[in-house]
């Protein structure tokens, strides 16, 4: 007897279920797509433990009659799609017949429709495939449809499920996406306890914008608008100074659909130029329209891949979209810095340390006096010099000796003659110090430990000391909260948003507190310390977009790392002059370091030459 058998249709149907059921979100995109096609104007999504124990789409669109619903749960049955020639040319978002087969087969479903002209609508049940018998039932014109209990019969798979909140989230951001595709539908999406999002389906791209990410963010958008002899894109984007760290603020949509393409989101990069921060992405909702025959959607089984036939020519008008709309307005963007060549200046040391550490000393050559927003950095260089130690906020509990204790060593890297090699710290010296001797074109400090030279970029050892002061507050409980006096309202994405309430109070042990206000709005009450005299509401933007890009559920390490190197943006920058007392404490708080050897961010601090490669480069020894 032969060893290969046909599967069961069951068995069939939970394996070709999982290339389009991969989570609740998955089921909710087909589900809001097959309501789209049904022409529907308003669009109800509801969300029970996040979709995993039930998701609830209810539309007003064209509805089914027996027949109709009898064949919609069988696989490929569908009405969009007839003949091969109409793969080129496909207008609807469903066409493969699959979503409410693969559907119904790992969950249980119940089917409720009436037909526009039914005096009676339709009722029919599915558990995991078996469909039961159609009963006839009143309920208005359009489409209900109920999954419970997803995944019940495939327990592998649901254990590979995410968190209620991440869950929640990535469906949120379903229907989000859906309405922004189509503002002229209503839709509301909300869970067992509150609505958490809505639209008037006006057809105001800017009112669902305002809806995601709150009225003050959607009234700085731009406009932009332009066509070619085969393609057309419209579409608004936000202005430099609204970029933000995550990409899940740029929305692309051909010809209604919702898609991903790296090609798109570097086009419209580069039609900014030269005006976006690095590391930021641009904020927009692009609508590119073509003749259908132009695109293939039939690339990738979750549909949100395509692949175009001039994509070339896709991307240069989106390019050039985007430059036209920012060069034909008043922008309030960050200005592009460019360094004026100048000679490297050392400055000379001439004076007593003791007396300089005394207060008795002022040095000839500090710098000018600081602008407000850098006053706090530069107090916490003088605190340094003082003590030896990044300063503390005044009021608070006086540290500890134990929390000054030398850290044990772990395994790190130093930079020699501008290569990085690995290395111990423990073979460094115990009592390694450096000595400054100058600064030099405004960005590096050049010292020696009595048998190398370095050079020490500021703003890399300034931002290692920070980071490694506040890692040592987080271990030893020594993190405060500092009040706002004005509570900060943000309104955040639904990934962002699910994530904040997660992590709440691991946020608030490191100085973020915070509370829901609204179906995406937190109110923020304090923030950590070391952010004080920095721009609090940017800072806790970015935290905020860094956790939205989080992996996993267990981000308590990374969101320290987020926290704390958004603090580093308190570090001193390039063309700061600094004082001899301030590069001596910085260079003293620096080899104190656990890694002295690289920022938070992985840049080397320094590079060194040893004394014998600098006899060797001036050919005193061969």
């Amino acid at each position: 007897m032969g060893h290969i058998q046909l599967m069961s249709a069951a068995l069939a149907n939970q394996i070709a279920a999982g290339e389009v059921v991969v989570r609740p979100a998955s089921c909710v995109k087909e589900l809001i797509e097959n309501s789209l096609d049904a022409r529907a104007r308003a669009i109800q999504v509801h969300l029970r433990e996040g979709g995993i124990a039930e998701i609830v789409v209810i539309d007003d669109g064209q509805g089914m009659d027996e027949q109709d619903a009898a064949l919609a749960f069988r696989r490929h049955a569908t009405s969009k799609v007839y003949e091969p020639r109409d793969l080129v040319r496909i207008r609807t978002l469903g066409f493969r017949g699959e979503a409410l087969a693969s559907i119904a087969a790992v969950a249980r479903v119940r089917l409720t429709t009436r037909a526009v002209g039914a005096e009676t609508a339709v009722r029919v049940a599915v558990d995991g495939g078996e469909m039961g018998p159609l009963e006839t039932v009143g309920a208005p014109v359009g489409t209900r449809i109920e999954v419970r209990d997803l995944f019940y019969n495939t327990p592998a798979r649901l254990k590979y499920l995410r968190t209620v909140q991440t869950e929640q989230a990535r469906s949120v951001e379903v229907v989000q996406q859906a309405a922004l595709s189509r503002p002229d539908v209503a839709f509301s999406c909300q869970t067992e306890h509150h609505v958490l999002f809505q639209t008037p389906g006006n057809g105001d791209v800017r009112t669902v914008l305002a809806a995601l990410y709150g009225v003050g963010e959607a009234k700085q958008l731009l406009e932009l608008s332009a066509a070619s002899n085969d393609y057309r894109v419209h579409g608004l984007i936000g202005r430099p100074t609204q970029a933000r760290s995550s990409r899940g603020y740029a929305h692309l949509f051909v010809n209604g659909r919702p898609i991903r393409h790296p090609g798109i989101h570097q086009a419209v990069i580069q039609g900014y130029q030269n005006r976006l921060m690095v590391g930021k992405h641009p904020m927009y909702a692009l609508y590119v329209e073509m003749d259908p025959s132009l695109v293939d959607v039939n690339v990738h089984p979750h549909k949100a891949e395509v692949r175009f036939s001039e994509e070339q020519d896709v991307a240069r008008l989106v390019s050039q979209a985007v430059a036209a709309a920012l060069d034909g307005t008043l922008l309030a963007a960050t200005p592009v810095r460019t360094r004026q060549p100048h000679a490297t200046t050392v400055q000379p040391l001439a004076l007593d340390w003791r007396g300089a550490r005394d207060g008795q000393v002022t040095p000839a050559n500090t710098s000018p006096m600081p602008a407000p927003a850098d006053k706090a950095v530069r107090e916490g260089l003088t605190e340094m010099y003082r003590t030896g130690e990044p300063a503390r906020s005044s009021g608070r509990p006086e540290p500890t000796k134990a929390q000054f204790a030398d850290e044990s060593a772990t395994p790190a890297h130093h930079v020699s003659s501008g290569d990085v090699e690995p290395t111990d710290r423990d073979g460094w010296p115990a009592d390694w110090s450096l000595r400054p001797i100058g600064q030099a074109l405004g960005m590096y400090i050049l010292a020696d430990d009595g048998e190398s030279l370095y050079i020490i970029d500021q703003h890399a050892a300034h931002e290692r000391v920070l980071y490694e002061d506040f890692s040592r507050k987080l271990r030893e409980r020594g993190v405060f909260a500092m009040p706002l006096l004005a509570p900060l309202e943000l309104t955040l994405s639904p990934v962002a948003f699910a994530r904040a309430m997660a992590v709440q109070q691991e946020l608030a042990d490191m100085g973020l507190t915070y509370e829901p206000f609204g179906a995406q709005q937190i109110v923020i009450r304090a923030v950590p310390d070391i952010w004080q005299g920095l721009d609090v509401e940017r800072l806790a933007v970015d935290v905020f977009d860094d956790l939205q890009a989080l992996k996993g559920d267990s981000v308590i390490e990374q969101m320290r790392l987020c926290v704390a190197t958004r603090a580093c943006k308190a570090a001193v920058k390039a063309n700061w002059t600094l004082s001899p007392p301030e590069m001596e404490a910085l260079c003293r708080s620096l080899v104190k370091c656990q890694d002295p050897f690289h920022c938070p961010h992985g840049r080397p601090i320094f590079v060194r030459m040893t004394n014998g490669e600098l006899e060797r480069a001036f050919r005193r020894i061969v």
